[in-house]
Order: C-alpha cells, then sequence, then structure tokens
C-alpha cells in the first residue's frame, strides 16, 4: 500500500489527520485554476496559504508538492507518479470537496480515497450567527478555563488613550 496525501486550505495544519496517519507519505496541496478563476480571492489570502503549506514542507521528511491546476486532474497525476493506492484527505465542508473526490474516484478507478474527519475546535454543536457570541459560550473549553487576556496587564503607569480635542474642537487620539 503507498498513500499519498491531500492538503487543501482547512487542511493545513501539522496534526491534520491525514498527515498524521501517513507522516511519511507525499503530500500535494493544489491551487484550484477553475476555482481562483471564478472568486475574488484576496492576495494575503493566497499568500497565506502558500505559507502554511512551505511551513508543512519545511517540518516534514516526506515530499511536499504546490501545483496549480485542475484539484482532479492534479491529484491523479500526483497520485500516478507515486503509484499510489490510496489517497488521504481530511474531511471539509464545501460542496466542492465531494466533486473533486468525484473527480478523483472518475480518473482513478483503482485509487482508495480515505477521508478523515477533521479535528474539532469545540464540541459546541449549535448555531452560530456571530462569532462574539460564539466564542463566549467556547472560550473556557478551548483555552482550557482561561480567558484570553488573563494574566496581560498594562504597563505601569499606563492608561489607555483617551481621545481629546484640538484647539479647533475637533477630535482626534
Amino acid at each position: 500500500m503507498t498513500a499519498v496525501i491531500w492538503l487543501h486550505g482547512d487542511s493545513l495544519s501539522i496534526t491534520d489527520p491525514a498527515l498524521s496517519t501517513h507522516p511519511e507519505a507525499p503530500a500535494l496541496f493544489v491551487f484550484d485554476r477553475p476555482f481562483l478563476s471564478s472568486h475574488r480571492i484576496a492576495f494575503p489570502r493566497l499568500a497565506f496559504m502558500y505559507g502554511g503549506v512551505r511551513d508543512l514542507a519545511a517540518a516534514r521528511s516526506a515530499p511536499t508538492e504546490i501545483r496549480v491546476g485542475s484539484v482532479p486532474e492534479e491529484l491523479a497525476h500526483f497520485a500516478c507518479e507515486y503509484d499510489a493506492t490510496e489517497l488521504h484527505a481530511t474531511e471539509n465542508p464545501t460542496p466542492e470537496f465531494e466533486a473533486i473526490l468525484q473527480g478523483i474516484r472518475e480518473r482513478c478507478p483503482g485509487l482508495r480515497v480515505v477521508v478523515h474527519s477533521a479535528e474539532r475546535l469545540t464540541t459546541y454543536n449549535g448555531p452560530v450567527t456571530k462569532f462574539f457570541g460564539f466564542w463566549k459560550k467556547v472560550q473556557t473549553e478551548v483555552l482550557g478555563g482561561g480567558d484570553l487576556f488573563r494574566g496581560m496587564e498594562m504597563p505601569s503607569g499606563a492608561a489607555p488613550a483617551k481621545p481629546q480635542r484640538d484647539h479647533r474642537n475637533r477630535w482626534r487620539g
């Protein structure tokens, strides 16, 4: 059995379940050209993903590649290059994820596709309408009982800056 790993935007972590299962397996991240052509993705987001893959590659001894193109096609080529019998990926909640998996299965019928459950940040299963309300409900669990700002103090003698009016009665500061 030879395995390869598909890294996607939601699996860029050294503790990713697919990577953890096969740390010695070659991994591939694909910048999805058709998706990028039809959606406006800010350059900082693309740079963040590139940096994440680069950091993963530096932390692993196994090959880690970045390609640009159609994700199913690039993954199929990658699996063939390594004579892979299995493709491992961590689940992703987007509709494109299932379509990509279907495209891989069509291109490589003999390739076994294994989808790993994603890591959960919290056990919370309720609706999330606003981040702050969600965070108030889960911060104790996520931070192990702590407050995000616990232990942080202002330097002695420092007080938060208060807005002041200048000589023309305009707010400044």
